[in-house]
């Protein structure tokens, strides 16, 4: 039986995500569950390249406002522990 690791949990403190902004995860973990501040979630992963570089790809969503997001790679910048919780920062998105 193959078993998957439950999804760590995101909170973005905006509708959507933008170069330099700082999420918080509650743990780092391979697949996340992302909730933005309008209440829309959809789902994350995280990518590495053989360099160990990472990326977070995010799914596409819709805003509560109805913008459409297209799933987007995100190049994580930095990881700060902080307490039980981890700030991710994002660069330009890739893709």
């Amino acid at each position: 039986m193959n078993e998957r690791a439950e999804p760590g949990r995101i909170i973005v403190d905006y509708s959507h995500l933008f170069p330099g902004v700082v999420v918080r995860a509650d743990r780092m973990a391979d697949e996340f569950d992302v909730v933005f501040s309008d209440g829309v979630r959809t789902e994350a992963g995280i990518l590495q390249d053989d360099e160990g570089a990472a990326a977070l790809d995010v799914v596409g969503y819709a805003t509560a406002a109805g913008t459409m997001q297209p799933g987007r790679v995100w190049p994580i910048t930095s990881i700060e522990d902080v307490g039980s919780a981890v700030n991710i920062k994002l660069g330009p998105y890739l893709r």
